[in-house]
Protein backbone atom coordinates (compact mmCIF):
# COMPACT_ATOMS: atom_id res chain seq x y z
CA UNK A 1 0.00 0.00 0.00
CA UNK A 2 2.44 2.63 -1.23
CA UNK A 3 0.07 5.43 -2.11
CA UNK A 4 -1.94 6.15 1.01
CA UNK A 5 -4.18 8.99 2.03
CA UNK A 6 -3.03 10.55 5.26
CA UNK A 7 -6.09 11.19 7.41
CA UNK A 8 -5.78 13.30 10.53
CA UNK A 9 -8.96 11.74 11.89
CA UNK A 10 -7.60 8.29 11.22
CA UNK A 11 -4.53 9.26 13.17
CA UNK A 12 -6.81 10.17 16.07
CA UNK A 13 -8.28 6.69 15.82
CA UNK A 14 -4.80 5.29 16.17
CA UNK A 15 -4.34 7.20 19.41
CA UNK A 16 -7.75 6.39 20.87
CA UNK A 17 -8.62 3.06 19.30
CA UNK A 18 -5.44 1.09 19.72
CA UNK A 19 -5.63 0.53 23.04
CA UNK A 20 -41.54 -7.91 15.81
CA UNK A 21 -45.11 -6.79 16.33
CA UNK A 22 -46.78 -5.72 13.12
CA UNK A 23 -48.12 -2.16 13.11
CA UNK A 24 -51.94 -2.08 12.83
CA UNK A 25 -53.63 -0.50 9.86
CA UNK A 26 -54.56 3.10 10.57
CA UNK A 27 -56.01 6.18 8.97
CA UNK A 28 -53.66 9.03 8.11
CA UNK A 29 -53.84 12.79 8.05
CA UNK A 30 -51.71 15.23 6.09
CA UNK A 31 -50.37 18.46 7.52
CA UNK A 32 -48.26 21.28 6.15
CA UNK A 33 -45.38 22.44 8.34
CA UNK A 34 -42.53 24.85 7.77
CA UNK A 35 -38.84 24.00 7.56
CA UNK A 36 -37.43 26.92 9.51
CA UNK A 37 -33.86 28.17 9.23
CA UNK A 38 -31.91 26.83 12.18
CA UNK A 39 -28.69 28.75 12.47
CA UNK A 40 -28.70 31.11 9.48
CA UNK A 41 -25.48 32.95 8.81
CA UNK A 42 -27.40 35.84 7.31
CA UNK A 43 -30.95 37.08 6.90
CA UNK A 44 -33.33 34.65 5.22
CA UNK A 45 -36.65 35.98 4.01
CA UNK A 46 -39.80 34.10 4.96
CA UNK A 47 -40.61 33.64 1.30
CA UNK A 48 -37.49 31.54 0.96
CA UNK A 49 -38.58 28.96 3.52
CA UNK A 50 -39.23 25.44 2.27
CA UNK A 51 -42.59 23.76 2.90
CA UNK A 52 -42.71 20.13 3.97
CA UNK A 53 -45.71 17.84 3.56
CA UNK A 54 -45.97 15.34 6.39
CA UNK A 55 -48.39 12.42 6.53
CA UNK A 56 -48.43 10.98 10.04
CA UNK A 57 -50.44 8.12 11.49
CA UNK A 58 -53.24 9.09 13.83
CA UNK A 59 -52.06 6.44 16.28
CA UNK A 60 -48.50 7.76 16.31
CA UNK A 61 -47.16 4.20 16.38
CA UNK A 62 -45.31 4.39 13.09
CA UNK A 63 -45.16 6.28 9.84
CA UNK A 64 -46.04 4.60 6.59
CA UNK A 65 -43.36 3.99 3.98
CA UNK A 66 -44.54 7.00 1.97
CA UNK A 67 -45.15 9.05 5.09
CA UNK A 68 -43.26 12.22 4.29
CA UNK A 69 -42.05 14.31 1.43
CA UNK A 70 -39.21 16.29 2.94
CA UNK A 71 -37.71 19.48 1.65
CA UNK A 72 -34.39 19.16 -0.11
CA UNK A 73 -32.54 20.52 2.93
CA UNK A 74 -33.05 17.62 5.35
CA UNK A 75 -29.77 15.89 6.02
CA UNK A 76 -27.80 18.24 3.75
CA UNK A 77 -25.97 20.30 6.40
CA UNK A 78 -27.40 23.63 5.29
CA UNK A 79 -28.90 26.31 7.53
CA UNK A 80 -32.32 24.90 6.62
CA UNK A 81 -31.45 21.35 7.61
CA UNK A 82 -33.78 20.36 10.46
CA UNK A 83 -31.44 17.49 11.37
CA UNK A 84 -29.31 20.23 12.90
CA UNK A 85 -31.98 21.54 15.27
CA UNK A 86 -31.65 19.81 18.62
CA UNK A 87 -32.21 20.63 22.30
CA UNK A 88 -29.33 22.33 24.09
CA UNK A 89 -26.97 20.59 26.46
CA UNK A 90 -27.26 17.10 25.01
CA UNK A 91 -24.55 14.54 25.68
CA UNK A 92 -24.53 11.41 23.53
CA UNK A 93 -22.72 8.14 23.91
CA UNK A 94 -22.28 5.80 20.97
CA UNK A 95 -20.15 2.66 21.04
CA UNK A 96 -19.42 -0.51 19.12
CA UNK A 97 -17.80 -1.44 15.84
CA UNK A 98 -14.13 -0.51 15.39
CA UNK A 99 -14.69 -1.09 11.64
CA UNK A 100 -16.76 2.10 11.38
CA UNK A 101 -14.78 3.99 14.04
CA UNK A 102 -12.75 6.20 11.64
CA UNK A 103 -15.93 7.49 9.98
CA UNK A 104 -17.83 7.94 13.26
CA UNK A 105 -14.99 9.94 14.76
CA UNK A 106 -14.67 12.07 11.64
CA UNK A 107 -18.37 12.93 11.80
CA UNK A 108 -18.29 13.65 15.53
CA UNK A 109 -15.30 15.95 14.98
CA UNK A 110 -13.70 14.24 17.95
CA UNK A 111 -14.65 13.66 21.56
CA UNK A 112 -16.55 16.48 23.24
CA UNK A 113 -17.39 18.44 20.11
CA UNK A 114 -20.41 18.67 17.87
CA UNK A 115 -21.11 16.98 14.56
CA UNK A 116 -22.21 20.21 12.94
CA UNK A 117 -21.12 22.96 15.35
CA UNK A 118 -24.29 25.04 15.70
CA UNK A 119 -25.03 26.88 18.95
CA UNK A 120 -26.63 23.78 20.50
CA UNK A 121 -23.70 21.44 20.18
CA UNK A 122 -23.77 17.76 21.04
CA UNK A 123 -21.13 16.63 23.49
CA UNK A 124 -19.87 13.15 22.63
CA UNK A 125 -18.37 10.55 24.90
CA UNK A 126 -15.15 9.00 23.61
CA UNK A 127 -15.81 6.33 20.99
CA UNK A 128 -13.50 3.48 21.99
CA UNK A 129 -14.31 1.06 19.16
CA UNK A 130 -14.84 -1.84 21.55
CA UNK A 131 -16.40 -4.08 18.90
CA UNK A 132 -19.74 -4.92 17.34
CA UNK A 133 -20.81 -7.15 20.21
CA UNK A 134 -20.36 -4.25 22.62
CA UNK A 135 -22.35 -2.00 20.29
CA UNK A 136 -25.31 -4.37 20.32
CA UNK A 137 -25.10 -5.01 24.05
CA UNK A 138 -24.74 -1.36 25.01
CA UNK A 139 -27.70 -0.14 22.97
CA UNK A 140 -29.99 -2.90 24.25
CA UNK A 141 -29.03 -2.49 27.91
CA UNK A 142 -29.30 1.30 27.73
CA UNK A 143 -25.62 2.13 28.22
CA UNK A 144 -25.42 3.76 24.77
CA UNK A 145 -28.10 5.64 22.83
CA UNK A 146 -26.57 4.43 19.54
CA UNK A 147 -24.89 1.10 18.96
CA UNK A 148 -22.73 0.43 15.91
CA UNK A 149 -22.35 -3.14 14.67
CA UNK A 150 -21.18 -4.72 11.45
CA UNK A 151 -24.11 -7.07 11.69
CA UNK A 152 -27.62 -6.06 12.66
CA UNK A 153 -29.36 -7.99 15.39
CA UNK A 154 -30.59 -11.06 13.52
CA UNK A 155 -30.57 -14.84 13.39
CA UNK A 156 -29.72 -14.73 9.67
CA UNK A 157 -26.88 -16.94 8.45
CA UNK A 158 -26.10 -18.16 11.97
CA UNK A 159 -25.14 -14.62 12.93
CA UNK A 160 -26.39 -15.16 16.49
CA UNK A 161 -26.50 -11.43 17.14
CA UNK A 162 -29.81 -11.06 19.02
CA UNK A 163 -29.09 -10.47 22.72
CA UNK A 164 -31.10 -12.61 25.13
CA UNK A 165 -34.59 -11.24 25.76
CA UNK A 166 -34.46 -8.68 22.93
CA UNK A 167 -37.21 -8.22 20.33
CA UNK A 168 -35.57 -6.85 17.21
CA UNK A 169 -38.71 -5.01 16.07
CA UNK A 170 -38.21 -2.67 19.04
CA UNK A 171 -35.12 -1.25 17.31
CA UNK A 172 -34.39 0.72 14.15
CA UNK A 173 -31.41 -0.85 12.40
CA UNK A 174 -29.86 0.99 9.47
CA UNK A 175 -26.83 0.47 7.18
CA UNK A 176 -24.61 3.42 8.08
CA UNK A 177 -21.44 2.70 6.10
CA UNK A 178 -19.94 0.35 3.54
CA UNK A 179 -16.31 -0.69 3.54
CA UNK A 180 -13.83 -3.41 2.77
CA UNK A 181 -11.45 -5.39 4.94
CA UNK A 182 -8.16 -6.99 4.06
CA UNK A 183 -6.09 -10.01 4.96
CA UNK A 184 -2.89 -8.45 6.27
CA UNK A 185 0.47 -9.90 7.23
CA UNK A 186 3.97 -8.88 8.24
CA UNK A 187 6.78 -10.38 6.14
CA UNK A 188 8.97 -7.35 5.61
CA UNK A 189 10.19 -5.81 2.38
CA UNK A 190 9.42 -7.32 -1.02
CA UNK A 191 6.55 -9.65 -0.13
CA UNK A 192 3.57 -7.32 -0.32
CA UNK A 193 0.56 -8.44 -2.39
CA UNK A 194 1.03 -12.19 -2.02
CA UNK A 195 -1.76 -14.23 -3.56
CA UNK A 196 -3.67 -16.12 -0.86
CA UNK A 197 -6.64 -18.28 -1.78
CA UNK A 198 -9.62 -18.65 0.53
CA UNK A 199 -8.73 -22.32 1.00
CA UNK A 200 -5.15 -21.48 2.04
CA UNK A 201 -6.38 -18.82 4.47
CA UNK A 202 -8.86 -21.29 5.97
CA UNK A 203 -6.07 -23.86 6.37
CA UNK A 204 -3.90 -21.27 8.13
CA UNK A 205 -6.69 -20.41 10.54
CA UNK A 206 -7.45 -24.08 11.08
CA UNK A 207 -3.84 -24.87 11.97
CA UNK A 208 -3.18 -27.00 8.85
CA UNK A 209 -0.70 -24.55 7.28
CA UNK A 210 1.79 -23.17 9.81
CA UNK A 211 4.66 -21.86 7.64
CA UNK A 212 4.92 -19.11 5.05
CA UNK A 213 7.17 -21.52 3.12
CA UNK A 214 4.34 -24.04 2.77
CA UNK A 215 4.34 -25.47 -0.75
CA UNK A 216 0.73 -24.33 -1.38
CA UNK A 217 1.66 -20.69 -0.71
CA UNK A 218 4.92 -20.93 -2.66
CA UNK A 219 3.32 -22.57 -5.71
CA UNK A 220 0.45 -20.06 -5.80
CA UNK A 221 3.03 -17.28 -5.95
CA UNK A 222 5.20 -18.57 -8.80
CA UNK A 223 6.86 -21.66 -7.38
CA UNK A 224 10.14 -22.31 -5.60
CA UNK A 225 12.29 -20.94 -8.43
CA UNK A 226 10.40 -17.65 -8.71
CA UNK A 227 11.61 -14.46 -7.04
CA UNK A 228 8.76 -14.52 -4.52
CA UNK A 229 9.06 -18.25 -3.94
CA UNK A 230 12.76 -17.93 -3.15
CA UNK A 231 12.04 -15.10 -0.69
CA UNK A 232 9.39 -17.16 1.10
CA UNK A 233 11.71 -20.15 1.39
CA UNK A 234 14.56 -17.94 2.65
CA UNK A 235 12.59 -16.24 5.44
CA UNK A 236 14.26 -16.51 8.87
CA UNK A 237 12.68 -19.23 11.00
CA UNK A 238 11.21 -16.67 13.43
CA UNK A 239 9.39 -14.99 10.55
CA UNK A 240 8.62 -18.12 8.53
CA UNK A 241 6.41 -19.52 11.31
CA UNK A 242 2.91 -18.05 10.91
CA UNK A 243 1.53 -16.19 13.94
CA UNK A 244 -2.25 -16.26 13.61
CA UNK A 245 -4.17 -13.24 14.91
CA UNK A 246 -7.87 -13.12 15.75
CA UNK A 247 -10.19 -10.71 17.53
CA UNK A 248 -10.56 -11.55 21.20
CA UNK A 249 -14.21 -10.54 21.55
CA UNK A 250 -17.38 -10.50 19.46
CA UNK A 251 -16.42 -8.73 16.23
CA UNK A 252 -18.15 -7.69 13.04
CA UNK A 253 -14.91 -7.89 11.11
CA UNK A 254 -14.57 -11.49 12.32
CA UNK A 255 -18.08 -12.22 11.07
CA UNK A 256 -17.30 -10.79 7.61
CA UNK A 257 -14.00 -12.69 7.53
CA UNK A 258 -15.59 -16.04 8.38
CA UNK A 259 -18.54 -15.29 6.09
CA UNK A 260 -16.03 -14.72 3.28
CA UNK A 261 -14.19 -17.99 3.98
CA UNK A 262 -17.48 -19.88 4.23
CA UNK A 263 -18.87 -18.48 0.97
CA UNK A 264 -15.66 -18.67 -1.09
CA UNK A 265 -14.91 -22.22 0.08
CA UNK A 266 -18.54 -23.44 -0.10
CA UNK A 267 -18.40 -24.28 3.57
CA UNK A 268 -16.19 -24.18 6.65
CA UNK A 269 -13.68 -26.81 7.79
CA UNK A 270 -15.08 -29.87 9.54
CA UNK A 271 -15.80 -29.10 13.17
CA UNK A 272 -15.92 -25.33 12.73
CA UNK A 273 -19.20 -23.58 13.53
CA UNK A 274 -20.36 -20.31 12.00
CA UNK A 275 -20.35 -17.93 10.31
CA UNK A 276 -20.11 -16.12 13.59
CA UNK A 277 -18.56 -12.95 14.92
CA UNK A 278 -17.51 -14.79 18.06
CA UNK A 279 -13.89 -15.49 18.97
CA UNK A 280 -12.64 -17.94 16.33
CA UNK A 281 -10.76 -20.04 18.86
CA UNK A 282 -14.09 -20.89 20.53
CA UNK A 283 -15.71 -22.00 17.27
CA UNK A 284 -13.54 -24.98 16.39
CA UNK A 285 -10.77 -23.30 14.40
CA UNK A 286 -7.55 -25.22 15.04
CA UNK A 287 -4.77 -22.64 14.92
CA UNK A 288 -2.97 -21.29 17.96
CA UNK A 289 -4.29 -17.73 18.18
CA UNK A 290 -3.23 -14.39 19.59
CA UNK A 291 -6.23 -12.17 20.32
CA UNK A 292 -6.47 -8.47 19.49
CA UNK A 293 -9.03 -6.11 21.00
CA UNK A 294 -10.17 -4.18 17.91
CA UNK A 295 -9.18 -3.14 14.39
CA UNK A 296 -6.70 -0.64 15.78
CA UNK A 297 -4.96 -3.26 17.87
CA UNK A 298 -4.98 -5.70 14.95
CA UNK A 299 -3.35 -3.11 12.68
CA UNK A 300 -0.73 -2.42 15.31
CA UNK A 301 0.06 -6.14 15.66
CA UNK A 302 0.41 -6.45 11.88
CA UNK A 303 3.19 -3.86 11.93
CA UNK A 304 5.04 -5.25 14.96
CA UNK A 305 4.76 -9.07 14.75
CA UNK A 306 7.01 -10.59 12.06
CA UNK A 307 5.28 -13.57 10.49
CA UNK A 308 1.81 -12.54 11.64
CA UNK A 309 -1.42 -12.83 9.64
CA UNK A 310 -4.70 -11.14 10.51
CA UNK A 311 -7.71 -9.29 9.13
CA UNK A 312 -8.34 -5.57 9.42
CA UNK A 313 -10.64 -2.90 8.03
CA UNK A 314 -9.27 -1.13 4.94
CA UNK A 315 -9.48 2.39 6.40
CA UNK A 316 -6.89 1.46 9.05
CA UNK A 317 -4.33 1.16 6.27
CA UNK A 318 -4.69 4.91 5.79
CA UNK A 319 -3.42 5.67 9.29
CA UNK A 320 0.14 7.02 9.21
CA UNK A 321 2.47 4.15 9.98
CA UNK A 322 0.09 1.41 8.92
CA UNK A 323 1.12 1.57 5.26
CA UNK A 324 3.79 -0.95 6.27
CA UNK A 325 1.10 -3.63 6.55
CA UNK A 326 1.39 -6.17 3.73
CA UNK A 327 -1.96 -6.99 2.13
CA UNK A 328 -2.92 -10.14 0.28
CA UNK A 329 -4.46 -10.35 -3.14
CA UNK A 330 -7.72 -12.28 -2.84
CA UNK A 331 -9.60 -14.17 -5.53
CA UNK A 332 -12.83 -12.64 -6.77
CA UNK A 333 -15.84 -14.74 -7.72
CA UNK A 334 -14.75 -14.63 -11.38
CA UNK A 335 -11.50 -16.38 -10.45
CA UNK A 336 -9.04 -13.48 -10.76
CA UNK A 337 -6.78 -12.24 -7.99
CA UNK A 338 -7.46 -8.60 -7.08
CA UNK A 339 -5.87 -6.06 -4.77
CA UNK A 340 -7.79 -4.11 -2.15
CA UNK A 341 -8.52 -0.55 -3.27
CA UNK A 342 -11.32 1.98 -3.23
CA UNK A 343 -12.05 0.89 -6.82
CA UNK A 344 -12.48 -2.81 -6.01
CA UNK A 345 -14.40 -2.05 -2.79
CA UNK A 346 -16.67 0.28 -4.80
CA UNK A 347 -17.28 -2.64 -7.17
CA UNK A 348 -18.34 -4.71 -4.15
CA UNK A 349 -20.73 -1.96 -3.04
CA UNK A 350 -22.27 -1.91 -6.54
CA UNK A 351 -22.57 -5.70 -6.56
CA UNK A 352 -24.24 -5.66 -3.13
CA UNK A 353 -27.11 -3.63 -4.53
CA UNK A 354 -29.73 -1.86 -2.46
CA UNK A 355 -32.02 -4.66 -1.29
CA UNK A 356 -30.32 -4.67 2.11
CA UNK A 357 -32.23 -5.58 5.27
CA UNK A 358 -31.28 -6.98 8.69
CA UNK A 359 -31.95 -10.45 7.26
CA UNK A 360 -30.12 -9.89 3.96
CA UNK A 361 -26.84 -8.08 4.50
CA UNK A 362 -23.87 -10.20 3.42
CA UNK A 363 -21.48 -8.43 1.03
CA UNK A 364 -18.76 -11.05 0.61
CA UNK A 365 -17.63 -12.92 -2.50
CA UNK A 366 -20.24 -11.29 -4.72
CA UNK A 367 -20.48 -12.04 -8.47
CA UNK A 368 -18.48 -10.01 -10.96
CA UNK A 369 -14.94 -9.33 -12.08
CA UNK A 370 -12.79 -6.99 -10.01
CA UNK A 371 -15.19 -7.18 -7.05
CA UNK A 372 -13.38 -7.15 -3.71
CA UNK A 373 -14.59 -10.33 -1.96
CA UNK A 374 -14.17 -9.22 1.67
CA UNK A 375 -16.57 -6.31 2.30
CA UNK A 376 -19.33 -5.45 4.71
CA UNK A 377 -21.95 -2.91 5.70
CA UNK A 378 -21.76 -1.42 9.17
CA UNK A 379 -25.04 -0.78 10.97
CA UNK A 380 -26.35 1.78 13.44
CA UNK A 381 -28.91 0.56 15.98
CA UNK A 382 -31.22 2.75 18.07
CA UNK A 383 -34.20 1.89 20.24
CA UNK A 384 -37.47 3.01 18.67
CA UNK A 385 -39.03 4.15 21.97
CA UNK A 386 -36.99 7.01 23.39
CA UNK A 387 -39.48 7.86 26.14
CA UNK A 388 -37.67 9.16 29.20
CA UNK A 389 -34.77 10.57 27.21
CA UNK A 390 -36.48 12.51 24.46
CA UNK A 391 -33.70 15.10 24.10
CA UNK A 392 -31.02 12.45 23.68
CA UNK A 393 -33.27 10.43 21.38
CA UNK A 394 -34.00 13.44 19.19
CA UNK A 395 -30.33 14.36 18.87
CA UNK A 396 -29.35 10.74 18.19
CA UNK A 397 -31.92 10.09 15.47
CA UNK A 398 -31.16 13.39 13.77
CA UNK A 399 -27.45 12.68 13.90
CA UNK A 400 -28.02 9.31 12.25
CA UNK A 401 -30.17 10.84 9.51
CA UNK A 402 -27.46 13.46 8.92
CA UNK A 403 -24.77 10.75 8.99
CA UNK A 404 -26.34 8.66 6.24
CA UNK A 405 -26.95 11.73 4.08
CA UNK A 406 -24.41 14.56 4.34
CA UNK A 407 -22.06 12.36 6.34
CA UNK A 408 -21.52 10.13 3.32
CA UNK A 409 -19.65 12.97 1.62
CA UNK A 410 -16.91 12.27 4.16
CA UNK A 411 -16.84 8.51 3.53
CA UNK A 412 -14.18 8.32 0.81
CA UNK A 413 -11.67 10.32 2.83
CA UNK A 414 -11.91 7.68 5.55
CA UNK A 415 -11.64 4.68 3.23
CA UNK A 416 -15.37 3.95 2.90
CA UNK A 417 -17.86 3.93 0.02
CA UNK A 418 -20.76 6.39 0.08
CA UNK A 419 -24.17 4.79 0.48
CA UNK A 420 -26.45 4.89 -2.58
CA UNK A 421 -29.65 6.94 -2.46
CA UNK A 422 -31.90 3.89 -2.19
CA UNK A 423 -30.21 2.85 1.06
CA UNK A 424 -30.32 6.42 2.37
CA UNK A 425 -34.08 6.40 1.74
CA UNK A 426 -34.41 3.01 3.46
CA UNK A 427 -32.50 4.37 6.45
CA UNK A 428 -34.71 7.44 6.75
CA UNK A 429 -37.87 5.31 6.74
CA UNK A 430 -36.49 3.24 9.61
CA UNK A 431 -35.50 6.32 11.59
CA UNK A 432 -38.96 7.83 11.13
CA UNK A 433 -40.23 5.12 13.48
CA UNK A 434 -38.18 6.40 16.43
CA UNK A 435 -40.56 8.13 18.84
CA UNK A 436 -41.03 9.75 22.21
CA UNK A 437 -44.50 8.43 22.99
CA UNK A 438 -46.50 9.44 19.93
CA UNK A 439 -44.05 12.13 18.78
CA UNK A 440 -41.79 11.22 15.86
CA UNK A 441 -38.38 12.55 16.81
CA UNK A 442 -37.10 13.08 13.28
CA UNK A 443 -40.02 15.44 12.65
CA UNK A 444 -40.03 17.52 15.86
CA UNK A 445 -40.89 21.20 15.37
CA UNK A 446 -37.91 23.50 15.51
Amino acid sequence: MKKMLKSSVAAAVALVGFASVAAPAFATTTTKVSCYPLYPTGKIKAAKLTACSVTASTTGSALTDSAATFGVNLGQNSSLDSDLSIPSGVSLNAEGSSFIQPLVMALQSGSGSSYWNPSNAVSWSTYAGSGSGTGRTNVTNGTSVIGFSDQPMTTYNNAGTVPTGITTSDYAQIPAAFGGAVVGYDLGSGLNNLKLSASIIADIYNGVITSWANISIVNLNGGSTSKIGKKLLALPSGVKTIKVLERNASSGTTFAFVDYLNTANSGLPTGVTGPSGSVMGTKGWGASFTGEANNGAMANALTTTPGAIGYVEYSYLLIPGNSAIDTAQLQDAAGAYVKPSIKTIQAAATAAGTNITPDNFSAVYLPGAGVWPFATFSWAIIKKDQSGQAAKGEAAVKFLDWMVHYGQTQAAGQGFIALPNAIKNYDRKQLMAVVNGSQHLLLLAN
